[in-house]
């Protein structure tokens, strides 16, 4: 199975296989009141308080999800929330998925000119 890794838009990399889903969250802008839509990623990680009682008692154990990219409009944030399912389900060979801008782009795990590549390649198949 191939390995692929997702950066978010805070910088960090995220295994594909924890994904669980992928989807558009609306947000509200409070300085100006204009809305954005972010392309948010559930992972199949669960989070909670950490108090046992509260939590299974209707607490806020559910996925963790993680924002992937900020976009003006829902629609924006739909068609690179609709690329990236592409990506992960015709992913064949071990790869990074960045954004740029509305661009879902795929490199190879052994492509190491950028700095921050997860483990730079080094603990990856680069088959």
């Amino acid at each position: 199975m191939a390995q692929l890794w997702v950066k978010t838009h805070g910088g960090d990399w995220l295994r594909a296989d924890q994904i669980i889903e992928i989807g558009i969250e609306a947000v509200q802008s409070a300085h100006d009141g204009t809305g954005t839509a972010e392309v948010v990623a559930r992972l199949a990680v669960a989070t909670g308080s950490g108090n046992w009682d509260y939590d299974r008692g209707g607490g806020t154990v559910g996925p963790s999800a993680r924002v992937l990219g900020r976009y003006p409009d829902a629609a924006a944030a739909q068609r690179v929330a609709d690329q990236l399912v592409l990506v992960l389900l015709n992913a064949a060979r071990n790869a990074q998925i960045t954004f740029e801008g509305e661009e879902v782009l795929v490199r190879p795990v052994h492509d190491r000119t950028d700095h921050d590549t997860p483990y730079n390649g080094h603990a990856l198949d680069p088959s």
